[in-house]
């Protein structure tokens, strides 16, 4: 195995509502992994799961060579999205590590992307801004962090208002710090991120509960991001190396829509929040991608030909634009469906 190598770790959660969901996820993930993973698939593949796996992940895992660990939520009264963190919680078996979120396909051999980063830390800027640039300087004061000065990095200021995040969000990057997206993160064990990541969102969360009310009480949704911008300020601080990420590993709809990327560019897709992608099941994405009610000849046809023959209701929820934007996807979540999930 290449000196380059690191531990690619993913989080799902079977535990709650959105157990199917989860499966259905880490069945696309686990397929694009080994449709697409090229050179990269030597590196060993982590599930950190939030209780027990399905049978479907343990199969089609088994057969990526995935290993598999079972963790409890890392605390009842947070956000979901803080049980990433969970993954520095497996045994490393390289220096590195890549936490990937689980609704990421992987379009690309990630082998390049192990040279990107040396013994620092590798990070995304996040798409869109929650917070203003007062309540950001209370969340470094709450962890005795010193406000960085300078401009943070968020593509709003590249791409407009009109592609990037939803009303409300504060969208320039302004008077806000560096503030990244934790969605795909490449980190030396080294720097000890983990722990104080964790640190940082126990505090942040607890805090942002008591102190702020209104609308902003909301954007708790997103603290593991707070605290992961917090904790990169005091390692870089420290004279830890952070370097931000091509944008082909963290692609997203914003991105492809402004022409900012294209489908041949993009090794990893986060589809979060992407319009009219999925529903909670197997059987849902499969209604989503072939209609309820196919024929046999026209099931053929798509199997065959693909996106040109899929009737889908999302042609009548999504604009133009994003469509044309989101057709690549269509077209990959197909072959990885037909050939791994279905």
């Amino acid at each position: 195995m290449s000196d380059d190598a690191v531990d690619v770790v993913t989080v799902p959660d079977f535990t709650g509502p959105a157990a199917a969901q989860f499966e259905l996820r880490t069945l696309l993930f686990l397929g694009s992994w080994l449709e697409h993973g090229g050179a990269s698939r030597e590196w060993p593949l982590h599930l950190a799961c939030i209780g027990r796996p399905p049978d479907s992940v343990r199969r089609l895992g088994h057969r990526a060579g995935v290993s598999i660990t079972i963790h409890e939520p890392l605390a009842g009264s947070l956000p979901v999205f803080n049980n990433k963190l969970r993954a520095f919680e497996i045994t490393p078996t390289h220096e590195r590590l890549l936490l990937v979120d689980t609704d990421t396909l992987i379009l690309r051999d990630l082998a390049p992307m192990a040279g990107a980063v040396g013994g620092g830390i590798g990070v995304c800027p996040a798409t869109y801004n929650h917070l203003p640039e007062a309540i950001w300087k209370q969340v470094f004061e709450w962890v005795g962090v010193p406000y960085p000065s300078g401009t943070g990095f968020c593509w709003a200021d590249q791409l407009g208002t009109d592609v990037v995040g939803p009303a409300g969000c504060w969208e320039s990057s302004s008077g806000m710090p560096p503030y990244f997206n934790s969605g795909v993160l490449l980190t030396s064990w080294s720097t000890g991120l983990g722990d104080l990541w964790r640190r940082h969102l126990l505090c942040i969360a607890e805090r942002f509960g008591h102190e702020l009310t209104g609308e902003l009480t909301e954007r708790i949704t997103y603290v593991d991001q707070y605290a992961l911008a917090t904790a990169v300020s005091v390692l870089q601080q420290a004279g830890v190396r952070v370097e931000l990420l091509p944008l082909a590993y963290q692609a997203r709809l914003p991105l492809l829509v402004a022409g900012v990327l294209t489908w041949d560019d993009v090794a990893l897709f986060h589809y979060a929040q992407t319009p009219g992608i999925y529903g909670r099941s197997a059987g849902d994405l499969a209604r989503l991608l072939y209609g309820t009610r196919l024929a046999a000849v026209r099931r053929w046809l798509a199997q065959r030909f693909g996106l040109r023959f899929i009737r889908s209701p999302v042609y009548r929820l999504v604009e133009p634009r994003h469509l044309r934007a989101i057709e690549g996807f269509y077209i990959y979540t197909h072959r990885i469906f037909q050939k791994y999930v279905r």
